[in-house]
């Protein structure tokens, strides 16, 4: 359907100042700012084309009063229930395979390896919409995607939005990035002159000696191309470019994957016995150039765009290029081809790790019942993550901390700077508004009854035509659909199964933003493994301090008013005794937290901390095995 005039006429007034996200910025598209609101809540999610960041229905008013911006992408996903027949037949069949086969491979939610994701009773059915938003009171316009109709910058932005890894992948591979050290290998690597060339063209990427075109890595030493190690099983990878590290008296050890080269590095790997590992090439640049591989062209340059800059004293500026591909083929480079085309090894590991379900190992079996609503919103493990969620818990539910962020978050995100996702305060209200109200953002279950009812439901309403619902309505709403306005409700009224699982999901938040903001710069809590709870209590504490000294005044603390980490604080006194005089001194200090160090011998649950000794080792080997199998799927 065509667009009207004066539709496109609104959208081409808002297109000052457009620009399609690069490589490394970054795009908030799976999660608003100021609320945990997604593509899949009832309003859906709204992308501003100028800062790429993702606002709930409730908040994208305000995002447009603060900015003045007018174009958005609304991405709204709808869950369809997948009928009962269906399902199942898909139950029978995964049972019939699970009966007939064994894991044959380290690996946990692939093809042959350990499965662990519970059957989804639904399917997803994706919507996008450009829309315009106008002054108060004025109807929004909306614009179906795809439409050749629209202006071709508008078009290139929002393929570059969706095309575009979200924010919170790209801080979760930061966290889990593993230290490499650098090679002994790369000073003076050989690199023999045969003349070859690499294409650019990833169709073009072949095993030299079987041909595969999946896993190839890049012998930096003699441009042979070959296949990563295989499984027990076959699959994986043939091994070729292992063979040809001996075949070529294992003379050239270091090896890159084709796929991961970006202007920041790429995988590379050394096959060498005193390596044998992930490592840093810090001549990487110039060993891929005696291949012909710019790698400051991979990555910067995208199908969706690149970043292009003028000169002219009359812009001086980061600009658009309308004809962007036309002036790079005639270089010789087609903008369509320079993508990053395989997952490094961090991203491998992340998606093993969030695939992974932690609570098989403490309870599995047992039949739990769930709570939901305020104060009974759960915090998902992001991977080792669990001595935070534990210290959040614990911090808002403490009314003083409650009342100052959760109740304060109006006023707190009208403040908020135009990077939120780096404001301490923000981040703290949007967490405590989900932890005290019950509003996730996330579609409620519903029993097998209304479940048949809704998609005819959802189809007389629009989101686009409804009323902004209020702070407490949402609480209220969310409380009572989850049952927790009539007591504690389990699986088993939902139909048990997927459903449960869906109830656990409504009523969870993934607090990622906030971690990646609260570990910002700590060489511990910035990472991806485990810590100890109390210290990152004391971190957190210090953090809060500084903030709120900092927003005092968006944070409305008067002189007389303390500072958060002082409900924590308390006077401890220090007596010493001099074994020779007696005398005894005595000091005072201030502090947040009490140690009581219990020697083992002492303990009266022997039998508990052995219980407990055994699930933390047999989680480390759970964990290895991630590793394990991540290394063996890429090298």
């Amino acid at each position: 359907m065509a667009v009207a005039e004066d539709v496109l006429d609104k959208v081409r007034a808002g297109m000052r100042g457009l620009q399609a996200p690069g490589h490394f910025d970054k795009v908030y598209k799976n999660e608003c700012m100021y609320s945990f609101d997604t593509p899949e809540s009832p309003g859906g999610l709204y992308v501003n084309l100028k800062t790429w960041q993702g606002f709930g229905e409730d908040y994208v008013e305000l995002d447009q009063r603060k900015t003045g911006s007018t174009l958005y992408l609304h991405l709204l996903w709808k869950r369809v229930p997948i009928p009962e027949d269906e399902l199942a037949a898909a139950a029978a069949a995964a049972a019939a395979a699970d009966a007939a086969s064994k894991p044959t491979k380290l690996a946990l939610g692939t093809e042959g390896g350990f499965a662990v994701e519970p059957q989804k009773d639904y399917t997803l059915d994706k919507t996008a919409a450009l829309v315009v938003l106008q002054r108060a009171g004025q109807p929004r316009l909306r614009v179906d995607l795809p439409c050749a109709d629209l202006p071709e910058l508008v078009i290139n932005v929002i393929n570059a939005i969706q095309a575009h890894e979200d924010a919170s992948k790209q801080e979760a591979v930061s966290a889990w990035e593993e230290e490499r050290r650098v090679s002994r290998y790369a000073e003076g690597l050989p690199q023999l002159d045969s003349g070859r060339k690499i294409s650019p063209n990833p169709a073009d990427w072949r095993c030299d000696e079987t041909g595969v075109t999946e896993n190839l890595w890049l012998n930096l030493s003699t441009g042979h191309i070959g296949s990563g190690r295989q499984f027990a099983d076959g699959s994986g990878g043939n091994g070729s470019a292992l063979r040809h590290f001996e075949a070529t008296g294992r003379k050239y050890p270091l090896v890159v994957k084709l796929g991961t080269i970006t202007p920041s590095g790429a995988d590379v790997y050394s096959y060498a016995p005193d390596e044998d590992d992930m490592v840093q090439d810090p001549k990487l640049a110039a060993h891929l150039a005696h291949w012909g591989i710019n790698m400051m062209q991979l990555g910067t340059i995208t199908p969706s765009g690149a970043d292009v800059y003028s000169y002219a004293p009359d812009e001086d500026d980061v600009v658009q290029d309308l004809k962007l591909a036309a002036h790079l083929a005639h270089w010789g480079i087609n903008m369509m081809q320079m993508e990053k085309t395989a997952k490094t090894m961090a991203e491998l590991e992340i998606d093993m790790n969030v695939a992974y379900e932690f609570s098989a190992l403490t309870e599995a079996g047992a039949q739990l019942t769930q709570l939901a609503g305020p104060g009974h919103v759960g915090l998902v493990n992001l991977g080792n993550s669990c001595y935070m969620n534990s210290v959040l818990q614990v911090l808002f539910s403490l009314p003083e901390v409650a009342q100052r962020y959760a109740a304060a978050a109006p006023a707190i995100f009208e403040s908020a700077p135009a990077d939120a996702a780096g404001d301490l305060p923000t981040q703290m209200a949007k967490l405590g508004l989900a932890l005290t109200s019950g509003r996730t953002g996330k579609p409620q279950p519903q029993p097998k009854a209304a479940a048949a009812a809704a998609p005819a439901a959802a189809a007389e309403s629009d989101p686009m035509e409804t009323d902004t619902v209020d702070a407490a309505a949402g609480a209220a709403a969310a409380a009572a659909a989850a049952g927790a306005a009539g007591g504690p409700q389990d699986a088993a009224s939902l139909g048990g199964g997927a459903a449960g699982i869906e109830l656990q999901e409504a009523n969870s938040v993934r607090p990622a933003a906030f971690k990646a903001l609260v570990g910002k710069g700590h060489p511990e809590f910035s990472s991806g493994r485990q810590q100890d709870a109390a210290e990152y209590l004391t971190h957190l504490l210090q953090l809060i301090s500084r903030s709120e000294h900092a927003a005092a005044t968006r944070l409305g603390l008067g002189e007389q008013q303390a500072l958060t980490p002082s409900v924590f604080g308390f006077q401890l006194e220090y007596r010493t005794q001099c074994l020779t005089s007696s005398a005894v001194s005595y000091r005072r200090a201030m502090a947040a937290s009490l140690e009581l160090h219990i020697p083992l011998e002492a303990a009266t649950n022997k039998e508990a901390v052995a219980a407990h000794k055994e699930r933390e080792a047999k989680r480390q080997r759970l964990k290895e095995e991630q590793v394990t199998a991540a290394h063996m799927w890429s090298v």
